[in-house]
């Protein structure tokens, strides 16, 4: 009797696939961080941040405990000194909750700008509408991996002295004309939460600059303030990365490109595969930028019926973001102006399974799926 089990599910992303690459260097790693109790402050730290700098071609990385606070210390470092009515960031509202969330948190007022239809990412003219002498910096966000237009946004601000923060969390291994995220602005944070392209065994973060005296300011917020123990120059918050985070992301480094590589080839074979379904649009990516895939998002008509499509035959799929920020009623005190873009979009996009590991099975399975739902 033939069988009638149902197909095994295709996950949205699984770095369990990914393993055996990294895995046993890392538990030697951590068995040794054990044994020798060297927990925090230890060499893989010192390790990281100098391989993360050379990586990077910036002059310092300092690794923190999180995406979140490599906003918000250089935020903190950033905003402290301002005068209150010169706190303005202007962020994306189509984006994760931490890029504003830190912002507030650092002191300084959320500005949210409108998001470009295709790539998803901050609106250059947004930020030429938006900018004024109360803007003390903006924060583009390499939404999705896709590098956004950063010298598009410096061309908005005429001429302003204003901070430029990339929010690189999703974009590791990015670049713009040879030139990868982490380097293309004033500073920029990344963050190596576990789903992330490069994941740490828990939280984990790293902000990036040239800028050497902002680079010992946010080292030392991240240890309460203090440059030297026991005394505090400002108040800042424990926010160290640990030994162990840094053994794991040393040891998952050196497959970072190969990883990119596979992800750029599964969503190469997704462009393909829908290039004739009109109701289908792909991710584009900036002339002379190459895109990393942390998700593969497509915006499509019948969203809605779309995911649930995809649930019922199997098909793991997520929805980034179904809530734009100008929406969120914590920052409805700040009066946000209207989105419509954002707005739009939140009701369009849907990402696809995309990681190293699927296979080629599972991603015609994802296509069929899709096409089927299509009528193609």
């Amino acid at each position: 009797m033939a069988s009638t089990a149902a197909p095994t599910a295709v996950p949205l992303m699984d770095p369990k696939r990914v393993y055996e690459q990294w895995g046993p260097a890392a538990e030697q790693a951590v068995v040794r961080i054990l044994r020798e109790h060297s927990y925090v402050k230890g060499p893989e730290i010192d390790a990281l941040e100098k391989e993360s700098a050379a990586s990077f071609g910036v002059a310092r990385a300092v690794a923190v405990d999180s995406g979140t606070d490599a906003l918000y210390l250089p935020l903190r470092a950033l905003l402290d000194d301002r005068p209150a009515d010169r706190r303005e960031v202007i962020v994306p509202t189509f984006t994760f909750f931490a890029t504003a969330g830190a912002v507030v948190n650092a002191g300084g007022v959320p500005v949210f700008a409108d998001v470009l239809p295709d790539s998803m990412n901050l609106d250059p003219a947004e930020v030429a509408r938006k900018a004024s002498d109360r803007t003390a910096a903006v924060v583009p966000v390499h939404l999705f991996g896709a590098p956004a237009d950063l010298a598009g946004v410096r061309s908005a601000l005429g001429g302003r002295k204003v901070f430029v923060l990339e929010d690189a969390a999703q974009a590791i291994d990015a670049t713009v004309a040879g030139r990868k995220v982490g380097a293309l602005a004033d500073a920029a944070a990344f963050s190596f939460y576990p789903s992330k392209n490069l994941g740490a065994a828990g939280d984990g973060g790293l902000f990036t600059t040239d800028d050497l005296a902002l680079a010992d300011l946010v080292a030392s917020l991240r240890e309460h303030g203090s440059k030297k123990t026991y005394f505090h120059e400002r108040v800042g918050k424990n926010s160290r990365m640990d030994e162990i985070q840094a053994a794991v992301l040393r040891r998952k480094w050196p497959h970072l490109a190969a990883w990119t590589a596979a992800r750029r080839a599964v969503a190469a074979g997704y462009d393909a595969a829908f290039a004739d379904v009109p109701e289908v649009a792909t991710p584009t990516t900036l002339p002379g930028a190459t895109h990393v895939y942390h998700l593969y998002t497509l915006r499509v008509r019948r969203r809605d019926e779309l995911v649930a499509h995809l649930k019922a035959t199997g098909i793991g799929c997520g929805v980034y973001y179904p809530l734009p920020l100008h929406r969120q009623p914590c920052f409805a005190r700040f009066s946000p102006a209207p989105c419509p873009v954002a707005d739009r979009l939140a009701t369009e996009v849907v990402s696809l399974p995309c990681f190293p590991g699927l296979s080629a099975d599972e991603q015609r399975r994802v296509v069929a799926a899709v096409r089927g739902f299509y009528g193609r």
